[in-house]
């Protein structure tokens, strides 16, 4: 997790009672613009401890993966004329596979 997350996981609920009106993405906000003028220090102290996340985590997946092997992701179709193509392409091998159908009788 980011430092700037880190720094909203532990103002959020401040920020959230002195502005107990507004959706989260205006609280989001209002943090971004305090993440912003606070002062080198602060952004540091988080950065330490995002760095600290990181290294437990890694740790955490390494335990993990010797334990019960890799973690195999997904692949994600990529957006665009590319994404369109295959899709195509499977659409088309898909109705080779189907039998035809035949039209109605009697009508």
């Amino acid at each position: 997790m980011s430092a700037f997350f880190q720094y909203k996981k532990e103002v959020m609920e401040d920020v959230k009672s002195k502005n107990p009106d507004k959706k989260i993405t205006e609280l989001t906000k209002i943090i971004g613009d305090m993440w912003k003028k606070a002062d080198d220090e602060t952004k540091k102290k988080y950065e330490k401890i995002a760095e600290k996340s990181k290294v437990e985590y890694e740790n955490e997946k390494k335990d993990y993966e010797s334990k019960h092997g890799k973690i195999e992701r997904k692949k994600r179709k990529s957006k665009g004329k590319a994404a369109d193509d295959e899709s195509d392409e499977e659409e088309q091998s898909e109705e080779e596979e189907k039998p035809k159908k035949k039209g109605k009788k009697g009508k």
